[in-house]
């Protein structure tokens, strides 16, 4: 990937899309420091190979952006030292988030109510006066709680959103945010593909096409946050000061820490 010297995807047995967020170029020729920010989908699968792995990353919070009954049907793994936090991030609009297995995905109501456009919606309000976020940015602010570990079921949309945030205000410029997010439809494509094939047998062209949009990490989603912040506040600068107090001398701050 442009700007980012290697892969950053870490070999996990049943844990989906994990990667550390590190190497990205900033605007002023900085990198985003290895080893304190990671991404991923569901923990709840994780093997003995895969629980020693995530201890060897230094990692002392798992933030998980699920909803309660995502949680209770497949708990995180605890770990010594490590502070499990969840706070909810998806809104309260009636969109139930797909657990990432057949038997949600091949669900036709659920697809009745679904498309690229309510995604779309979606992630634009996601930033804005959303406590699971602010409580996310107010942890990266404290050395001491890192790394860190943020994921959701799928580690696409509310993790998408949760780790351009991180990257926009590290100073990272969008393109390379949106190419991290896009990274995506690469680690999920194996099950993608595993799916299609028994799905086709009982939905048609047009729920498939919705089994796409939930899927697929698509540019027009990510997109939608940088063009919310764009016209709710104009600049980034106020967006983080005014929706999550981060003012300029503490983003300066922030990559002071995390930059190199």
């Amino acid at each position: 990937m442009a700007n980012k010297d290697k892969s950053y995807n870490l070999s996990f047995e049943k844990v989906m899309n994990f990667r550390d967020m590190g190497g990205y170029e900033t605007s002023d020729g900085r990198r985003v420091k290895k080893g304190i920010f990671y991404r991923s989908g569901d923990l709840s699968r994780m093997t003995d190979k895969d629980k020693a792995l995530l201890e060897s990353l230094g990692i002392r919070t798992i933030f998980d952006y699920r909803d309660d009954d995502e949680a209770i049907a497949k708990p995180d793994p605890t770990f010594k030292d490590v502070a499990n936090i969840r706070i909810p991030a998806k809104r309260n609009d009636g969109i139930k988030m797909p657990s990432v297995t057949l038997k949600d995905i091949d669900n036709k109501k659920f697809l009745e109510r679904i498309n690229a456009d309510i995604f779309t919606e979606m992630y634009s309000q996601l930033a804005f006066n959303n406590p699971s976020y602010q409580k996310l940015i107010e942890i990266i602010q404290e050395p001491d709680r890192l790394g860190i570990l943020h994921h959701c079921a799928a580690g696409k949309d509310r993790t998408g959103v949760g780790g351009a945030l991180i990257l926009l205000a590290l100073g990272v410029p969008r393109n390379l945010i949106l190419a991290d997010y896009l990274l995506t439809n690469d680690y999920m494509k194996p099950m993608r593909d595993a799916m299609i094939p028994i799905l086709t047998k009982h939905l048609n062209e047009t729920e498939m096409r919705r089994f796409g949009d939930i899927m697929s990490a698509k540019e027009r989603y990510l997109e939608a946050v940088f063009q919310a912040i764009d016209q709710k506040y104009g600049d980034e600068n106020r967006f983080f000061e005014e929706e999550y107090g981060l003012d300029f001398p503490k983003r300066q701050k922030l990559q002071h820490y995390y930059l190199e």
